[in-house]
Formats: C-alpha cells, sequence, structure tokens
C-alpha cells in the first residue's frame, strides 16, 4: 500500500471545509513521492502564490544580481535600510500598510504605492529586530528594476522563469486558474500588488505546483553546490540559522517556530520554507533533499475561512509520519 495513501484522504477530507481546490507535491531525496489535485482543481491548474513571491522571485533574483554585482546587500532602497536588512525583515517598516486603490492600478499608482513604502515612518531601528513586512519587498522590488535597468516581470522571466522552464510568471493570467475572492481569477489577490499593476516584489506570481517544485530544485541545488542558475554561497546563507534569536526569518526565508509552525511539530527546526496568504506554502529540509508545496485557494469565497491554520501542520506530519515510517 503507498504509505502516502493517507496523506490523499487526508486532502481530499480538506476540499469545503478547507479549500475549495488545492495541489500537494512531496519529495523526498529529490525523488517526487506524490503530486496531487484535488477538489476544482488538476495538477495543471495555476494558483495565486501571494508570498510565495517574495523568495521565488524577489530573494531570487537580488542574488542573481548580487553574485553579478549589479547590486549589493548594502545598497540602501531607502536611507534608513540596507538590502540585507530588507530581506530579513529588519528594515524597521510595518508589516503592512495600504499603498494605493486595488480599484485603479496603473503606472501613477505603482509609483505611488513605491513612494508611499519609502517615506513610511519607521516603526523600529533598522538591524535591530525582524518584523515581517510588505513594504520592505515592495521596495526591493523596485530596487531590483533599478539595478537591472528592466521591468520586474520581465526581469523575473528572463532571468529565473525562462532559465529554469518554469510556467511562474505575474498576472493577469488566463486559462485554468484556481479563483479566490471576489471572484478574482488570474488578477492578484493582494491588494497592493494588485494596485501596482499586479507585478510586485511581495506578490504577483501565479504558477502549479510543479512549476514551484522546478523553481526549489534550483534553490536545492545551489544549497548542495551543483549546477544552478543561483549562487550557492548566498543560498546557504540564506538557508543558515536564522538573523535574529527572537526570529524565525533569515535572508528572504523563514525557519520553522520551536512550537506551533505550519510545519508541523516533525518538521526539522533547520528546515525552511515561507506562506501565502491565498493559502499555499512550502517546506523545504535541504541536507535531505525533501519538501512539500501546498497551493490552495482556501481565501476563495471569502478570506474568513482560517481552518487551513488547523491544516497546515497535520498536512506535514502526515507526510513526514509516512516518509519516514
Amino acid at each position: 500500500m503507498n504509505a502516502l495513501a493517507e496523506v490523499e484522504t487526508l486532502l481530499a477530507s480538506a476540499v469545503g471545509p478547507v479549500f475549495p481546490s488545492a495541489q500537494v507535491l512531496v519529495v523526498d531525496e529529490a525523488a517526487t513521492r506524490l503530486h496531487v489535485a484535488v477538489g476544482d482543481a488538476t495538477i495543471t491548474t495555476r494558483f495565486d502564490l501571494a508570498s510565495l513571491t517574495k523568495p521565488l522571485s524577489t530573494a531570487a533574483l537580488a542574488f542573481r544580481l548580487i553574485d553579478r554585482g549589479r547590486m549589493g546587500m548594502a545598497d540602501r532602497p531607502r536611507p534608513e535600510c540596507t538590502v540585507r536588512e530588507l530581506l530579513a525583515h529588519a528594515g524597521g517598516l510595518p508589516g503592512w500598510r495600504a499603498l494605493g486603490d486595488p480599484r485603479a492600478p496603473g503606472d501613477a499608482m505603482r509609483q505611488g504605492a513605491i513612494t508611499a513604502a519609502r517615506i513610511e515612518p519607521l516603526e523600529y531601528p533598522p538591524g535591530t529586530r525582524s518584523i515581517y513586512s510588505d513594504l520592505g519587498f515592495v521596495l526591493l522590488g523596485d530596487h531590483l528594476e533599478r539595478s537591472a535597468g528592466r521591468e520586474l516581470g520581465t526581469l523575473f522571466t528572463e532571468e529565473i522563469a525562462g532559465p529554469l522552464g518554469a510556467d511562474l510568471r505575474f498576472g493577469p493570467v488566463e486559462g485554468d486558474v484556481a479563483p479566490t475572492e471576489g471572484g478574482l481569477a488570474g488578477t492578484v489577490h493582494d491588494d497592493n500588488a494588485r494596485a501596482m499593476g499586479g507585478v510586485a516584489g511581495h506578490a504577483g506570481l501565479f504558477g502549479n505546483a510543479a512549476a514551484v517544485d522546478r523553481a526549489v530544485r534550483s534553490w536545492v541545488a545551489a544549497f548542495h553546490c551543483e549546477p544552478s542558475i543561483l549562487p550557492g554561497a548566498l543560498v546557504r546563507e540564506a538557508w543558515g540559522p536564522p538573523l535574529f534569536p527572537s526570529s524565525t526569518w533569515g535572508l528572504g526565508w523563514d525557519h520553522p517556530s520551536v512550537t506551533g509552525s505550519s510545519a508541523g511539530e516533525r518538521w526539522p527546526r533547520s528546515g525552511v520554507g515561507h506562506l501565502g496568504f491565498t493559502g499555499c506554502s512550502m517546506w523545504i529540509d535541504p541536507p535531505r533533499r525533501r519538501w512539500v508545496i501546498l497551493l490552495s485557494n482556501r481565501v476563495h469565497p471569502t478570506r474568513a475561512n482560517e481552518a487551513i491554520k488547523a491544516f497546515r501542520p497535520k498536512l506535514h506530519d502526515a507526510i513526514l509520519a509516512a516518509l519516514d515510517a
């Protein structure tokens, strides 16, 4: 009997109470062990990846440009804070502010949002602690564009998605796309990203689990000093211990908290990952070449459904119990 059969049963039971649709891709020792879709999705359906954009696009692009000398960790996207501090969510910025009107996107609104992030009062001295912040990654996205002289969506396609052959792209996208709140399908759910025209450093990517898997494989290969589009030294730094004792954040990536992590109780605390507000997540155990990608549209029809919070750790614990049996 397939050791992961119980995981498939668990996923099927979550359709309705937790989300309308989802994809799960499980890899162990670099081999795909499970790749399924449940609910209204097939394995090719694209999902709004929300904040998975931060590591998959913004951090990846930053490392590519830093490796080539096109920008540096000590660059200052705003005078008070550096690229390193913003990647580590340690730039002093608040977690969230409304930066523009999602009902009226356009170039003027995009620039207005970036300016608003640039002048937003700091809440603590940069580099002294870490508080998760979308605003910092809005500034990082703008800094990437200025450093490379290319629009962020084009830069991502040319530097990341294209070389990987990964069907990851910024919206709007058409075709088979899982809807989110308000009937959005192919248009980014995040209000600030939508105000910015769907292309931002903190959110905006769409893709399916297979595409995210291609990206994760490039990170894991770099970690193991194998051929990759990413620089190994920076990946190993990003996936090293959290930068602040009271925080779980590294450079663009999170670590499981000691208790109450969405990765569950079994996932090694040295692992890395990231969550997305729409119901997406990825958790990676780099030394074991093991990862779990969960994509869902738990915000459809409304973000009020927060059952994903209890489901995620249950899912990861079930997967690891099966893999380690």
